[in-house]
């Protein structure tokens, strides 16, 4: 399959934490904010509700019509994925035609899938729904990795990694 081709990112790694406890990192604003480098989603994770995102470190949580489709403590959670915003286009100096253009992609969804597994548990993230060429995928496919890396770090030593840049997805 071509990268052109692909319509999901998918991620495995385990960690050294149990399931109440990654549970919490997903779903506690607290810790997200030190994982997401003062930026991510809030909710109260009940199916159907928003899914605030606060898209910059000084910025505000506000809503994106982002949706929580499943919420099973301990092992699954999904929601759906904003669309590309004003916010984002403005912190990479994207024209209102480029923003435009982005905006015709269909909206996707994330799911965390948590399976203990001994003295570590497996978190597999899928992030799909996207069309073939996505622009959305790309940048996910290259943000997803820092992120899931911070968290796992901060579970394991109760430190998120240093603040990384992984500069502009490409628009």
């Amino acid at each position: 399959m071509t990268a052109a081709s692909r319509t999901d990112f998918r991620y495995v790694t385990a960690i050294r934490a149990t399931p109440e406890r990654l549970w919490q990192a997903l779903t506690d604003p607290a810790l997200i904010r030190r994982y997401h480098e003062n930026t991510g989603p809030d909710s109260d994770w009940a199916p159907g509700s928003p899914v605030r995102w606060k898209m910059s470190p000084d910025g505000e949580y506000r809503d994106y019509g982002q949706r929580v489709l499943a919420a099973e403590p301990f092992r699954r959670l999904s929601y759906t994925w904003h669309n590309y915003e004003p916010e984002i286009a403005a912190m990479f100096g994207w024209s209102d035609e480029t923003l435009a253009e982005l905006r015709k992609e269909p909206i996707s969804k994330v799911s965390f899938e948590i399976e203990p597994l001994g003295e570590v548990v497996r978190l597999t993230v899928v992030h799909d729904d996207f069309a073939p060429g996505s622009e959305m995928l790309k940048g996910v496919s290259e943000g997803w990795p820092f992120i899931l890396s911070s968290l796992k770090t901060l579970l394991e030593t109760g430190e998120p990694l240093p603040t990384i840049d992984p500069g502009p997805p490409d628009a």
